[in-house]
């Protein structure tokens, strides 16, 4: 049985769990009344701080609460879920409010309980209202995560810093989501005890990235969990390769993403780096509408169905473009290293939102720098599509790191 609070320095935690109800309600309440971007991350900042106190130096990944996720937003071989609001580590070292779900398969655990997959989700926005926890999973996800529930494991599903809880969400942040990944492992074993301490990451897209960065540092950043390896379907890397090749000419399709990156590297460098610089009228109010409550397919649809091209979007400016991919490589770039577990990443050939040969070299690299990767191209799956192809390969890869 899971108690709905957990609590210890009452008074000092009061604060966050007012801003941080589980029904997302007094969330979006709190952030309302912030107007500006700084307002708002003194604020989520303040009120974490305010949490972590009351629990000294371990406080990533200690639960401020939790409560049963409603059943509209279980994922197939779910037998109970929970939205959690959880204390986790900012880029910047201090503590954040994360929100994120907990899915208990409903399968028989084994002895030592479910292992424990960390899925990082791909891209859906940087405004409040794309939280994962707080939507219906696309059908894709459902299907993918259904697998992996239905074969035994428990998903606990970060919404990464900022996504539903105050303060900017670090789009393509490395470290940022690495920390809201691993904490929120740590924060479902606490909602859930009799999870395994035996984990791996899983992630697509952005969050391919994100498991990337967890698998460079898990192992650092809590060494009492058994991790055991890192799945990455289509990993967005190398941003200097992929930026070059790029649509960019002014007749061509705007690129819908670009609102979210610059919204990333403006959350690391609130000081001096203006997304202004980077568009036109035209891309701000959709920058805008982005940070405020549209989702990336909303932006997506409206983009498609307004013909917005590069050239009515943003500046085309290679100073300044030189400038933010500068930027990108030093919080977003997957780091280069001997990672502790292996690493399985899948790229789809027709992806035509991450660069095939990005991925590629990114595997190469890895593999060179002493990390034991496996890597596969799944020949005509576009972006998305690389989950289903690569499937039943991850979970037969993921079933040998929990052998013995």
């Amino acid at each position: 049985m899971v108690s709905t609070r957990f609590r210890r320095g009452a008074t000092a935690l009061a604060v966050a769990l007012a801003l941080a109800a589980a029904d997302g309600t007094s969330i979006a309440v709190a952030q309302a009344a912030h107007t500006q971007a700084a307002a708002k991350e003194s604020s989520a900042a303040g009120a974490a701080a305010r949490a972590a106190a009351s629990w000294g130096s371990g406080w990533a990944g200690h639960v401020l609460s939790a409560r049963p996720l409603p059943k509209e937003l279980w994922l197939p071989h779910t037998a109970r879920a929970y939205r959690v609001l959880y204390l986790s580590t900012s880029a910047d070292g201090g503590p954040r409010i994360v929100s994120g779900a907990v899915f208990v398969p409903d399968t028989q655990a084994p002895k030592g309980g479910h292992p424990v997959v960390g899925w990082a989700h791909g891209t859906v926005g940087v405004a409040d209202d794309c939280a994962p926890s707080r939507n219906p999973r696309s059908a894709r996800d459902a299907e993918y995560l259904g697998a992996w529930l239905g074969a035994g494991y428990a998903v606990v599903a970060t919404d990464y810093e900022g996504l539903g809880t105050p303060g900017p969400h670090p789009y393509l942040v490395g470290k940022s989501e690495a920390h809201s990944v691993i904490d929120m492992v740590r924060a479902a074993r606490r909602v859930v005890p009799s999870l395994s301490r035996k984990w791996l990451t899983v992630g697509q897209s952005q969050g391919g990235q994100a498991s990337l960065f967890t698998g460079d540092g898990a192992e650092r950043y809590a060494p009492e969990l058994d991790f055991r390896g890192t799945v990455a379907t289509a990993p967005p890397s190398q941003w200097k390769l992929t930026v070059s090749v790029l649509p960019n000419k002014p007749e061509d399709p705007a690129n819908p993403l670009l609102p979210m990156i610059l919204a990333g590297v403006a959350s690391t460098h609130p000081q001096g780096f203006d997304p202004a610089d980077y568009l036109t009228p035209l891309g701000l109010r959709y920058y805008r509408d982005a940070k405020r409550s549209s989702c990336l397919d909303a932006v997506t649809a409206k983009m498609a169905a307004d013909h917005v091209t590069v050239g009515q979007f943003q500046t085309l400016d290679e100073t300044r473009t030189a400038k933010l991919v500068e930027l990108l490589e030093g919080v977003g770039e997957v780091p280069i290293a001997k990672y502790g577990a292996p690493v399985y990443i899948a790229q789809g050939t027709a992806d035509r939102t991450v660069y095939p040969p990005a991925t590629a070299l990114t595997a190469k690299q890895l593999a060179a720098a002493g990390t034991d990767v496996t890597f596969k191209f799944y020949v005509g799956a576009d972006h998305g599509g690389v989950m289903k192809a690569a499937l039943p390969d991850l979970l037969a890869w993921a079933a040998k790191r929990f052998e013995g």
